[in-house]
């Protein structure tokens, strides 16, 4: 007898379950939920039978329909409406991000209040732009690898999900860190931005080498050459500074310096006026000489030997 009770509460409890699955069937029929992009066009199913409806109503937050006519309580919807007289399906016209809620279908079936249809409608600005992508590569010396490390962003306004594509390997996340070798020669990127209703790719090439090609590495030069370049147009400058200020006239009169040789001394003429000084060259100075004096080594040589005159009757041989 217990054996028989328990056999047929197995069989009830399996009757219930199977009834409660056909009903969730029958009740998600149309329930659910919608996306649309903005600017699209839906069509809400009311799931009503073509016989036997009274009291068809669509609501959204406030009523929109009565029985097959519109009821526009709130401009939001005004002049983007259609209404089925025959299936009481609702159709909206160029939908916005406003337009994103939840819509509920209420009618009568002959004389019966039928389920609720609820439809959850979301709304979604498509993406337009490719995602941007920058990347940086180090050299391992380890590992003999480089390892890549890629970030992904986007512009939309709408929520959206990022994934990363890399040799039919699929990951999700903005960011992405990825180690490539030498052998792997080059290897391609791709990062996706998409939300529910579209998406966009940017897809970019990396190739692995122990001679640094990646912008980390190009910063670096870049820098050293805008030192250098620097520095020459500092050392042209002061060059400049200084040859105007040789060529510049010196303050209280004018310079009569034309070598060289008249830089290095100033000497003064035998004969003048201190006050009269002028420049003169090396080869200048050396030329001016006492016509009083010796001119040559001879004569100061010469000078030298001169003796007084002999009072011998002989003449000295000299």
């Amino acid at each position: 007898m217990a054996g028989g009770c328990l056999s047929c509460f197995f069989a009830y409890t399996s009757v219930v379950l199977l009834g409660g699955r056909l009903y969730d069937v029958e009740a998600s029929r149309c329930d659910g939920v919608i996306y649309k992009k903005v600017g699209d066009a839906v069509e809400l199913p009311s799931c009503a039978p073509t016989k036997g409806v009274t009291l068809p109503e669509w609501k959204y937050g406030f009523t929109l329909t009565t029985a097959e006519k519109l009821v526009l309580r709130n401009n939001q919807f005004k002049g983007r409406l259609d209404l089925n007289p025959t299936s009481f399906n609702l159709t909206v016209r160029q939908l916005t991000r406003q337009d994103s809620g939840v819509f509920l279908f209420i009618s009568d079936v002959n004389g019966t209040q039928s389920e609720t249809v609820t439809i959850n409608l979301r709304v979604y600005d498509p993406i337009t732009k490719e995602p941007a992508v920058t990347f940086v590569s180090s050299w391992d010396a380890e590992k003999n690898s480089c390892t890549v490390s890629l970030t992904c962003s986007s512009t939309s306004d709408s929520s959206v999900t990022f994934s990363w594509t890399v040799r039919n390997e699929t990951t999700s996340g903005s960011t992405m860190v990825y180690n490539v070798t030498p052998q792997d020669g080059d290897t391609g990127f791709t990062c996706t931005v998409s939300n529910v209703v579209s998406e966009k790719s940017k897809s970019i090439t990396a190739k692995c080498s122990n001679t640094p090609e990646s912008p980390l590495y190009t910063l670096i030069p870049l820098g050293a050459a805008g030192g250098a370049c620097l520095m020459v147009v500092v050392a042209v400058g002061v060059a400049v500074c200084v040859c105007h200020r040789k060529q510049s006239p010196a303050a209280g009169g004018e310079s009569n310096d034309n070598t060289l040789y008249a830089d290095i001394n100033d000497v003064a003429i035998r004969g003048r006026n201190p006050s009269t000084m002028e420049p003169s060259t090396v080869y200048e100075t050396v030329d001016k000489v006492d016509p009083l004096g010796p001119q040559t080594v001879y004569d100061k040589i010469q000078f030298s030997r001169m003796r007084k005159p002999s009072v011998s009757p002989y003449q000295e041989v000299s």
